[in-house]
């Protein structure tokens, strides 16, 4: 798997609070985008699982990139990554032109 996936992977991780142990047991997943599901690690994450995935970093993003703290924009970095990883595993699967 190349590193950069690896890395955005470990970082949506992390910001769920899976840590270094979401790294022992992890298996590559795949995206179906004919159904919007993405099949991982032995079970099915729906197409309004996945969604409501996005709008939550989505929304933790906005509520934490406005404050003046650096603990709150650290966080919503992390956030940041999630939805746009969550993004690019989406539109990578699109044909192009749609």
């Amino acid at each position: 798997m190349p590193q950069g996936r690896e890395d955005l992977i470990q970082s949506l991780a992390k910001s769920m609070g899976m840590g270094d142990a979401q790294k022992k047991s992890f298996s590559s997943g795949k995206y179906n985008a004919e159904t919007g599901a993405m099949y991982c690690n032995g079970h099915i994450i729906t197409k309004a699982t996945i969604e409501q995935a996005k709008s939550y970093f989505t929304t933790q993003y906005r509520r934490l990139a406005e404050k003046d703290d650096e603990g709150a924009k650290q966080l919503a970095s992390l956030y940041e990554v999630a939805m746009e990883s969550i993004g690019m595993v989406v539109d990578s699967s699109k044909p192009e032109g749609e």
